[in-house]
Order: C-alpha cells, then sequence, then structure tokens
C-alpha cells in the first residue's frame, strides 16, 4: 500500500517537473534566441513529440519490464540529464546559433530537452501498468485517477515556476533543483522500498553541491576589450543582463533585457550612446518646448527621465519589471525620488487619472515581440486622454528598412491617424540604405495646435553623435496609412512584423559575444 501511495505521489512530482522544464526553456534559450512565435513553437513542437515517443515506449517496456526499479531508473537518468543542462547549454546554443533562428531555437530545444522529456514521458504509462498491478480497480478509474494527479502536479509546478521560483531563484537553481527533486525521488524509492541508502546518497550528493551561485562571466577581445557582465538575473519579464566594455580609459555599459540592448552610456561621462533617446529627446523640445509634465511608458535604463530633467520636465515612469527599476537605479544613476515610479503595465496606468501629461513617452518594446496591448486604437485613445491641451505621444519603435517591412509601420502610422490628427515619423540613418537593416523609428502624434519649427539638437550630446543628430530633420519618413489599422479585436502586429523582428535578433546575435548571449 505504502509502494502505492508512492507510485501516486512519483505521478504528481513527475507531471509538475514536466512543466518547469518546459516553462525554463523559454528561459534558457530566450536570451539567445528570443521569445518570438518560433522559440515557442519549438519548445512546444519538442515538448509533445518527446513526451509522445515517451508514451509510447515506456508502454511497451512496462508490458516487457515491469518492475518498479526500472521506472525509477527511468527518473533517475531524467534527473542526470536536467542536471547536465546548465553545464552544457553553452555549448550547444553556440554551436546551434548557427542554424539561424528558426533552426536553432528547434536544434537547441530537442538537444537540451528532448531526452529529459522523452523519459519523463514515459513514466506516466510505467506508472499506471505497476498501480494497476497492485490493485483490483477497473482501468478506466486508474487511468483516469493518475493523469489527474499528473495534471494537478502540472498545474502546481507551472504556478510555482511561473510566480515563484524563476523570479526568486533564477534558471541554473531551479535547474538543479529540478534534476535534484527527480533524484531525489528516485533515491527515495532505494532508500524506503529497496533498503540501498548509500547508492541514493551517491546520486544526490553531486548535484545538491551544484546549487551554488554562479560566477559571472568575463571576456578579453583580441584588441584588448574587456567585457564584464556586473548583472546577470532572471525577471519574471526576462532576463536583465548590465554589461561593460572597458578599453584603456574607455568605459561603456549597456542594459540588456533578453540580450536586446534598452540603453547604454559612456560610463566616465555619463553620456548615453544609444542614438535613439537623442533622437526623443530632440523630437519632445521641438514639438513640445514648453512642457513641464512628462510620462514614460517602460524605463529601460532610465535615461529619458534623466534627459528629460535637463528642461525641468518632471517625469513620471510606469515600468512593470521591478527587477529593471532596481538596474536601473544601481547601475544607470536611475533617480526614482526625482521620477515617481509605478510598477505595473503601461495601459492599465493609462486608465487612471493621472495628468495630464505634456509628453507621453512609450518605450515598451523589447525587440521580439511588440506589446500588441499598447499598440491599438484604443491605447492611443487612453494615451490621448491623458494628454494636456499641447500634449505630443512620442513612440520608439524598432522595425526594417526594407519595401516589405513597411506594413507594420505604415500600419502603425494608420492607426495612430485614427486618434491624432498629425503623425510624423523619423528615423535612424540606416533607413535609407539598401542593406538590410534594423531601424529605430520614432513616432511623433499630436493635435495640431502649434506650429513646428525644427531645428534643436542637445549641446551636451554625445561628440560623436552631433552630426547624425543635426540630420534627423531631414530624416522624416513619409507614410501613408498601411493596410492593417490596430485594435483590440484585430491586432496581428507580431505576426507582420516577424521578418524585421527575426532580422533584429540575427544582428544581436552576430555582433554579441557569444560568451555573453550564452550566459
Amino acid at each position: 500500500m505504502a509502494l502505492n501511495r508512492y507510485l501516486v505521489f512519483n505521478a504528481f512530482v513527475s507531471g509538475a517537473v514536466i512543466m518547469v522544464i518546459e516553462l525554463l526553456g523559454s528561459r534558457i534559450i530566450g536570451p539567445p534566441f528570443g521569445v518570438s512565435l518560433f522559440v515557442w513553437t519549438s519548445l512546444i513542437t519538442v515538448t509533445l513529440v518527446s513526451l509522445a515517443l515517451g508514451y509510447w515506449l515506456g508502454g511497451r517496456l512496462a508490458d516487457s519490464r515491469n518492475s518498479h526499479s526500472s521506472l525509477f531508473a527511468i527518473i533517475m537518468l531524467a534527473g542526470l540529464w536536467v542536471a547536465l543542462i546548465p553545464l552544457v547549454k553553452g555549448s550547444v546554443i553556440e554551436h546551434t546559433l548557427e542554424l539561424g533562428l528558426r533552426g536553432g531555437s528547434l536544434a537547441c530545444s530537442t538537444a537540451l530537452f528532448g531526452p529529459p522529456l522523452f523519459l519523463l514521458g514515459m513514466v506516466s504509462p510505467y506508472t499506471v501498468k505497476l498501480y494497476m498491478n497492485e490493485t483490483s480497480r477497473e482501468v478506466g478509474r486508474t487511468v483516469g485517477w493518475l493523469y489527474a494527479v499528473s495534471t494537478c502536479g502540472s498545474f502546481i509546478g507551472t504556478v510555482l515556476a511561473g510566480f515563484v521560483l524563476i523570479p526568486g531563484l533564477g534558471v541554473n537553481n531551479i535547474t538543479y533543483l529540478s534534476a535534484l527533486t527527480l533524484i531525489s525521488l528516485s533515491a527515495g524509492y532505494w532508500v524506503l522500498f529497496r533498503k540501498k541508502a548509500l547508492a541514493a546518497a551517491v546520486a544526490i550528493v553531486p548535484i545538491a553541491l551544484l546549487l551554488v551561485p554562479q560566477e559571472l562571466p568575463s571576456v578579453t577581445r583580441p584588441d584588448g576589450t574587456k567585457i564584464t557582465v556586473l548583472v546577470n538575473e532572471d525577471s519574471a519579464y526576462g532576463q536583465i543582463k548590465v554589461v561593460d566594455y572597458a578599453y584603456g580609459d574607455t568605459r561603456l555599459r549597456e542594459f540588456l533585457l533578453e540580450n536586446m540592448i534598452q540603453g547604454a552610456v559612456d560610463v566616465n561621462s555619463g553620456l548615453p550612446i544609444s542614438r535613439y533617446t537623442y533622437y526623443v529627446e530632440q523630437l519632445a523640445r521641438t514639438y513640445n518646448p514648453d512642457a513641464k509634465e512628462a510620462l514614460v511608458i517602460g524605463l529601460g535604463s532610465g535615461i529619458i527621465p534623466a534627459r528629460f530633467g535637463l528642461y525641468g520636465i518632471k517625469t513620471d515612469v510606469v515600468e512593470i519589471n521591478p527587477g529593471v527599476v532596481e538596474a536601473a537605479k544601481k547601475y544607470f544613476s536611475f533617480d526614482a525620488d526625482k521620477n515617481p515610479t509605478y510598477i505595473e503595465d503601461g495601459r492599465n496606468f493609462l486608465k487612471s487619472p493621472a495628468g495630464p501629461y505634456d509628453i507621453i513617452f512609450l518605450d515598451a518594446f523589447s525587440g521580439d515581440t511588440p506589446p500588441s496591448h499598447l499598440v491599438s486604437v484604443e491605447s492611443f485613445e487612453l494615451a490621448k486622454s491623458r494628454l494636456s491641451a499641447g500634449g505630443v505621444l512620442i513612440i520608439n519603435f524598432v522595425s526594417g528598412n526594407q519595401p516589405e517591412d513597411r506594413v507594420v509601420p505604415s500600419s502603425l502610422y494608420g492607426t495612430l491617424k485614427k486618434v491624432f490628427p498629425e503623425v510624423a515619423v523619423y528615423s535612424g540613418q540606416d533607413f535609407f540604405t539598401s542593406k538590410p537593416m534594423v531601424v529605430n523609428m520614432i513616432f511623433v502624434a499630436h493635435g495640431g495646435q502649434r506650429a513646428i519649427e525644427p531645428g534643436f539638437v542637445p549641446q551636451d550630446a554625445y561628440p560623436q553623435f552631433l552630426e547624425d543628430l543635426k540630420g534627423l530633420y531631414s530624416r522624416k519618413i513619409e507614410f501613408t496609412p498601411g493596410p492593417l489599422v490596430f485594435t483590440d479585436d484585430y491586432n496581428p502586429i507580431d505576426f507582420y512584423d516577424r521578418d524585421a523582428r527575426e532580422r533584429f535578433r540575427a544582428h544581436v546575435i552576430s555582433t554579441t559575444d557569444k560568451e555573453i548571449i550564452t550566459d
């Protein structure tokens, strides 16, 4: 009877670990490959195929090798494979990156998660077979009961991983904890029912010793540039990194979310080295030079509120990820006392009675998947309701420069025109090259109440950027409303923009040191 109860417990735990592995998969391959539709398609495909093969072979083995020892040996093997994931993921990711984002994400998912999920898929039919041997219950009742228990475990594992473990422990520690859970589950059988405590201890101790803080990587390039990762932590909304680049007296610092740059500064001067931040500053001063109140949705490294503060503009900040706020405060001198900061979703904040604001800056795009609920007629209507009479909505949007890439930005332009009488779009220099590139486009939407006098250039800008900034006003893109109007009911922005986003991620992979990406 005790062994039967242990089999039920085994079904629960195995179901929980399966879902933990699937969720961890998005965090392990997300930083190099992104969190786009392709990555989730790869993970779900590998999970379903691996489990299906495991169910099939597990059922056959349960009939031919009808023993508890075989079942718990399979669980032990699954645990050992999971324990290997943090140790081999860097090498696997590095080799599969060569296959591109789609093929690479599928190959990486298969290599890292296919084997343990296949082994865990064998657990369910094996458990049913062994449980049936010890009871006289009907087949349907037994199968239904055990699969309900397993599904309940999957539910608990999903909630724990998403709401507690990933934000609190980090991916590597959760992976080791999952491995330790499976190995302990197997060891428990050998200790409790086979009285082989020493063998169990030999398996458990090495895995337990891996649950220690990992050193952050430091890399030196052939030219002498030293790259140091200051922060590498997992949050509920993605992996956060802060990376320093030092060469001689030069020291630059980048803020990354899922390996996508969200802002960068020259540490010595404190000046931003992200061009688009100056574009936003220029256009804010040009389109509303008298602005006194601003709202920033999406903090990033905290550069924009600091730049607005140079002109006496009081800025409120809305950021959904508390980890981003902490990193900006500690490593980019973001002052949360000067800039009231609200930890919540930007769309939800726009429903509040806050404001009115003279400027609303929307920059909640991490690079892979635009937040569709912030890019719709209804969202823009909410933003307009929070603006003052002469207020301006400014959006930083990343897209491609090829003719086929224009569907989304032109549709975004048309969607804004449904709400605002005047919409202008400016871009970085790369938009006008023939080579496929990914560029920042700055959308400026307003009521058209005043004449616009372009020409403002910040005098304390990064010196290397001054000529580029002077040319911004000549890089105004003439759009006509595109074929789509984004609404809450119909918003396929991530589908139509997938090629540009994939190009963006490929550019990041090709220009970033592999040690930084794969860590």
